[in-house]
């Protein structure tokens, strides 16, 4: 049996989002880990599966039109006819199919996740500027001999 140009293609898309999910593991290390350098070229290279990974769906969509494939109306959706293909593809098809199904799960759980660590980051440097910002309002310094005196800015620096 040779492969169909559908199984290709969907094998090539499961491929491109395996890498996609290793990446948002890296995106999600670093940021639990706080390596936030890494961070920039992270979000590069997710821009660049996510319009990969948009193509090839594009891709195998028309090829399931083409080779009027079914899925199922019940979740998970399993593949469950490919008209326009030999019947000893079916089984491949189908299988390919779940895993791509569970690939853009693990994507989406994901990157959802990474979402809620970025929000809860972006709480917490909020919380920190406000604080650091309010202590501006009293800071403690000392004077020329030494003797620690707290400051408000705006406050008189002396009699003349």
């Amino acid at each position: 049996m040779s492969t169909s140009p559908l199984l290709s293609a969907m094998q090539a898309e499961l491929s491109e989002l395996q890498q996609f999910v290793a990446l948002l593991e890296r995106e999600q290390h670093a940021l639990i880990h706080n390596t936030l350098a890494d961070l920039e070229d992270i979000a590069k290279q997710k821009a660049g599966h996510a319009q990969a990974l948009e193509g090839q769906a594009k891709e195998r969509k028309r090829l399931f039109q083409v080779n009027g494939v079914e899925l199922s109306p019940d979740p998970p959706h399993p593949l469950v006819r490919a008209a326009y293909l030999p019947a000893e593809h079916l089984p491949h098809l189908a299988e390919c199919w779940l895993q791509l199904i569970q690939a853009a799960r693990h994507a989406s759980a994901l990157n959802q996740t990474n979402g809620k660590l970025i929000d809860t980051r972006q709480q917490q440097n909020q919380q920190l500027m406000a604080l650091l910002q309010s202590s501006q309002d009293s800071t403690l310094s000392y004077d020329a001999y030494g003797q620690p005196r707290l400051s408000r800015p705006g406050g008189s620096l002396g009699k003349a």
